[in-house]
Formats: C-alpha cells, sequence, structure tokens
C-alpha cells in the first residue's frame, strides 16, 4: 500500500480520489510535468468503485469506435504497466464472449463490436452452436442461444492492486498522498480556483481534478457546476468453485452475461486468480445516496444469483460464496465519460460512467494534456465535454450501455 502522508499547505495540482483515474491522473501529472501534485482521499486507495471493480479490460464496445481504440490503448499500458511505474501488476487472459440468438439488437450490437476489433488488428471471433457447445462444455445453453461472438484478447485485472501501484508510482514521482481526508468545496476567487476546503483544513492549489466518482457531483455543485452522476448500487459475488471442478474446465469458463440467457436479472461473471469466479450485477436502476446504501447484497440477489448459475453452469451450482459486498456505479445519463474542464478556471472533472478501469491509464494520460494544454493529441475531447447535456435530462439513464 502506498504510504500515508500529511496534507500540504499549498499544491500545485489537487487530485480529488484515489482510483484508478485519480491514480494515473496523479501519476501522469508528477512524473511528465514539473507541477507539484497532491493526491487526496476521503478514505483509502482503491476504496470505492475501483476496488470493487471487476477489472475487466475489453476492446468489445458494440461498435463504439473511440471506445474501442482508447480500450486497446489502456491495455497496452497495462501490459507496460511494470515497466513505467516500476510497480507488478498480475492480469489474466480471459474472452469476453456473448451468447446469442439470431436477428436480435444484442446480436447486432456484439457483431458491430467484433468488426471494431478486427479492424483494429485485434482477434474477435465467432462460433456456431456447435462450435460454442464443444468449447463452453460447462455451459447448458437454450434452445435460443445460436451463435457465440468472443472479444479473443480481453483479459481481466485487480483494481486494488492497479491503483496503488499508480498510487506508489506518483509518489515516487514527487507526488502527495494524502488519505483519510475528504474535501468539501472549492474555494475560488474572481472566477479561478484558488484552494480547496477539506475536513483537515485549506489546501491552497491553482487547480483541482475532481475523479472522486460518485462524490464528484457533490464537490462540483460548490462551484456552482452541474455534474449528472447517478450512483446506482451494484451487487457483488465472490464463489468457490465445488472441489470436484477441475482447473481444465474452470479454464473453459470466460467473462460473459446473462444477456443471451432471458434473465430477469443482468449478471456478468468471469474467471478470477486463484481459481474463483467474480460475479457482479449491471443493472444500473438502483440510485442511491453515495454516502449511504446497504453494502451488503440482497437476499433474493443472491438467491438469483444461485439460481442462475444453477441453470447457466450447472457445475457451479454448490459453488461457496466466500465474499459477498456492494458497489456503487458512478453512472453518466449517456453512459459516457466526462472529460472537461469545467465551472471556474482551473477546475477539471472526470467521470467513468462505470466502466473505465479499462481506460484509466488513457484518461489519466487526457487528463494530464488537459490541465497542461487544455486539449490533448491523443484523443478528440469533444466527445466528452459536460455541454453536451444542455436541454438534455440528467436524472436517468437514457442511453444503452457501453
Amino acid at each position: 500500500m502506498a504510504q500515508q502522508q500529511p496534507l500540504p499547505d499549498e499544491t500545485d495540482v489537487l487530485v480529488v480520489g484515489a482510483g484508478i483515474i485519480g491514480t494515473s491522473t496523479a501519476f501522469r501529472l508528477a512524473s511528465e510535468t514539473d507541477r507539484d501534485v497532491t493526491l487526496v482521499d476521503r478514505d483509502n486507495v482503491a476504496a470505492g468503485a475501483t476496488g470493487d471493480s471487476s477489472a475487466i479490460l475489453r476492446q468489445q464496445y458494440y461498435g463504439n469506435e473511440l471506445y474501442a481504440e482508447m480500450a486497446r490503448r489502456g491495455r497496452e499500458l497495462y501490459e507496460t504497466f511494470e515497466e513505467e511505474t516500476g510497480e507488478p501488476l498480475a492480469t489474466a487472459d480471459s474472452p469476453l464472449v456473448g451468447f446469442l440468438k439470431n436477428g436480435t439488437e444484442s446480436a447486432a450490437r456484439f457483431e458491430r463490436g467484433a468488426d471494431v476489433i478486427r479492424e483494429m488488428g485485434l482477434s474477435a471471433s465467432t462460433y456456431d452452436r456447435a462450435e460454442l457447445e464443444a468449447r463452453y462444455p460447462m455451459f447448458e445453453f437454450p434452445e435460443e442461444v445460436d451463435y457465440a461472438v468472443s472479444d479473443d484478447e480481453a483479459a481481466y485485472s485487480d483494481g486494488t492492486d492497479a491503483a496503488s501501484g499508480f498510487a506508489r508510482a506518483a509518489q515516487d514521482a514527487g507526488a502527495t498522498l494524502v488519505t483519510g481526508v475528504a474535501v468539501e468545496s472549492i474555494a475560488t476567487e474572481d472566477g479561478v480556483v484558488v484552494g480547496a476546503e477539506t475536513d483537515a483544513g485549506r489546501i491552497d492549489c491553482d487547480d483541482v481534478v475532481l475523479a472522486a466518482g460518485r462524490w464528484s457531483g457533490q464537490i462540483a455543485e460548490t462551484v456552482g457546476v452541474d455534474l449528472p452522476i447517478l450512483p446506482s448500487r451494484e451487487q457483488i459475488l465472490l464463489l468457490q468453485p465445488p472441489e470436484d471442478v477441475t482447473q481444465e474446465e474452470l479454464e473453459t469458463i470466460p467473462t460473459t452475461g446473462s444477456g443471451g440467457f432471458d434473465w430477469d436479472v443482468h449478471w456478468y461473471f468471469r474467471p478470477d486468480f486463484g481459481g474463483k469466479i467474480y460475479m457482479g450485477t449491471h443493472q444500473r436502476s438502483e440510485f442511491v445516496d453515495p454516502d449511504d446504501y446497504d453494502r451488503d447484497p440482497d437476499e433474493e440477489m443472491v438467491l438469483n444469483a444461485v439460481e442462475f448459475l444453477s441453470e447457466v453452469v450447472p457445475r457451479l451450482a454448490d459453488a461457496k460464496i466466500i465474499g459477498q459486498f456492494c458497489g456503487v456505479y458512478a453512472n453518466t445519463p449517456d453512459n459516457e465519460f466526462i472529460i472537461d474542464q469545467v465551472g471556474p478556471d482551473g477546475c477539471y472533472a472526470l467521470v467513468g460512467a462505470g466502466h473505465a478501469f479499462k481506460h484509466g491509464p488513457v484518461i489519466g494520460q487526457l487528463a494530464k494534456d488537459l490541465v497542461v494544454d487544455g486539449e490533448s493529441d491523443l484523443f478528440d475531447l469533444d466527445e466528452f465535454r459536460l455541454d453536451r447535456f444542455d436541454g438534455k435530462p440528467t436524472d436517468e439513464i437514457y442511453a444503452e450501455s457501453l
């Protein structure tokens, strides 16, 4: 774990939130600029959504070329993580597979995504019914599943390890890390950021970068900025397969979800390090107070998960639940990122919309460019501007999940 330091009286750039976006931003600013950087978190490194994340590294973005290309860039940066940061980070290959019915919109989305993956020079496969039954022998496929589309080069990692590695690397580059301190408001003079108030006192600064996930909206409000963040409670289980399930069998389980199985709850699951299974919801419908929500999964949802596995992967029906908790997505109404200068000069917002782990290293690069230059040569930031919500609803999710 990165070493905690006291809150300084002043800094050039204050990065708020030590998840994957905040830590990668602090690392880039500290290692690639001459700015004095302070990274502060109300709890600890990766204590929020990043620590709860499934940490899936996929390029399947259903035909959205920008997000797919950013995901590929993110994957490349994770692959060179130790070389860049000096910190180790484990990843494991796990193809992301959609089990599909001919003629459905879900099938069309997966196929569009596979086309983009291939256009990027990466591998995406299509399996007919006979092939998928042979390739995934642990699954019981209903009649409506006709074929599968695979993002062959998908993988997963560990959110806590990644954010902790970035945080330590940022400190090594000269950044200050402060944990257990909550930023309460941003201080301005004549429309310019001059500091921030925390529950441990004032810190003067020239720039504030909000990367605090579900809490960023509350802080932005103190300077009159409406960040449309819709925090949703998602339920997560960690499973230990039955002892008679072999490692060889476990290796046939891809990263996948319940979408092709006509199930009432949107579950997804993937293998996990140490022979375990990570399983979570992707409902984006139970909106909660970021400071007041039930951290324990609902009993009926746990039973639903067990029923789903019993029908879809019968060999896992007797898997033991060895961990269960709830995390929170920081959704935006259109499910896309916010990466923008907002409100007073020197205030920036980075919102990952519940699917940013794979993009975390890239967003850090973009944020560094935004703070230093106001734009980036890596990717066009216009897609992520806050003003795209002008005249649109901001109290509901109105776009399909990315």
